[in-house]
């Protein structure tokens, strides 16, 4: 071996054992995180299982930090701190259409009825939705979350019912608030954290929400009725800003991907779990009596949603994407004799 290589290979060795040890010697990387959803309740357990997850794959390099129950401001006011590099992501619901515009399709009315056909639909548009997310410069992944119904203060069994009633929505639903109001019905669209207030002031009758979320915001305990009718369905998903996610190793990258494979999991089976338990008859034992849903009721109210869905604004669901959809559930439903 000549002098000149035996140099070249001792510099080589030289550089590796450099960045070796410059590795070892690397603070931890702590994502901070927030969700608007309150701690204690089992969303919070699977986010902090989820950072731990984290923690253990990277060996230490890439630990977590989470801000709970909206102290870090709204869902879109997280994500206007994460551009400025206050933070690193969040966890929530309506800020995923906002990045992922596909996302959208969920919140059309009367489209899903089951788990299911949310997870397939949401399996077909994944790469769609990533790609999605990371133009918006965010790592992203969605899951389903579960069917918005009804609570009240009144039972809500009638089409006439409904359209008289004064229900919260979220403020940030741009989507299904459009397709309600045309059928009719005036939501009254405040932030997640004044609809408790508005229902015990009177300026509201009742919670459009998904089961787990009245649960978590004690909105099901104020509500003496709930109507198991299916509106739309919430999607949930995870991000974390492009440049920090850039910033990780390779290595660590892959970690936080297989984490957050789970978590996407484990989120959706939660819901499942925890709707079904609650419509079964948590909410009863909780004192919200069911109110049934007659076929008359059913039919007039997807009757009059289809009749909506052909009027939702292009730039909200473009119209090319809901037929797509449309077509992938009915091939859904044949193949599973729905």
């Amino acid at each position: 071996m000549t002098q000149y290589r035996m140099m070249a290979i001792l510099r080589l060795l030289a550089a590796v054992m450099i960045c070796q040890a410059a590795v070892a010697r690397a603070e931890p990387v702590q994502l901070r995180m927030a969700t608007i959803a309150p701690d204690g309740t089992k969303w919070i357990r699977e986010l902090k299982a989820f950072g731990r997850d984290i923690e253990t794959k990277t060996q230490g390099r890439v630990t977590m930090k989470w801000y709970f129950g909206a102290i870090a401001g709204d869902e879109l006011q997280v994500v206007d701190r994460i551009k400025r590099g206050q933070l690193d992501g969040e966890a929530g619901a309506q800020v995923c259409d906002r990045l992922a515009p596909s996302l959208r399709i969920m919140r059309v009315l009367g489209l899903f009825q089951t788990y299911d056909e949310a997870s397939y639909v949401i399996g077909r548009l994944r790469v769609a939705v990533d790609a999605q997310f990371r133009q918006s410069g965010f790592f992203g992944a969605a899951t389903e979350m579960g069917n918005d119904i009804l609570f009240s203060r009144t039972p809500i069994g009638t089409l006439s019912a409904l359209r008289a009633s004064h229900l919260w929505m979220w403020n940030l639903d741009d989507v299904l608030g459009a397709q309600l109001e045309t059928m009719g019905i005036h939501p009254v669209r405040l932030p997640v954290d004044q609809a408790g207030a508005a229902y015990d002031d009177g300026r509201i009758s009742g919670f459009v929400a998904i089961p787990t979320a009245a649960l978590a915001y004690q909105w099901s305990s104020r509500s003496r009725y709930f109507t198991n009718l299916r509106l739309a369905f919430l999607p949930a998903c995870m991000i974390i800003s492009n440049q920090t996610f850039d910033a990780l190793s390779l290595v660590d990258q892959q970690a936080v991907r297989e984490a957050t494979a789970k978590l996407e999991s484990r989120f959706a089976d939660l819901g499942r779990t925890q709707d079904a338990q609650l419509i079964d008859g948590l909410f009863a034992k909780q004192g919200v009596k069911p109110v049934a849903v007659s076929d008359t009721f059913r039919a007039e109210f997807f009757e009059s949603a289809a009749a909506a869905r052909e009027k939702i604004p292009e730039k909200l669901v473009p119209r090319g994407l809901l037929l797509q959809v449309e077509g992938w559930l009915a091939d859904y439903r044949v193949e599973h004799r729905r």
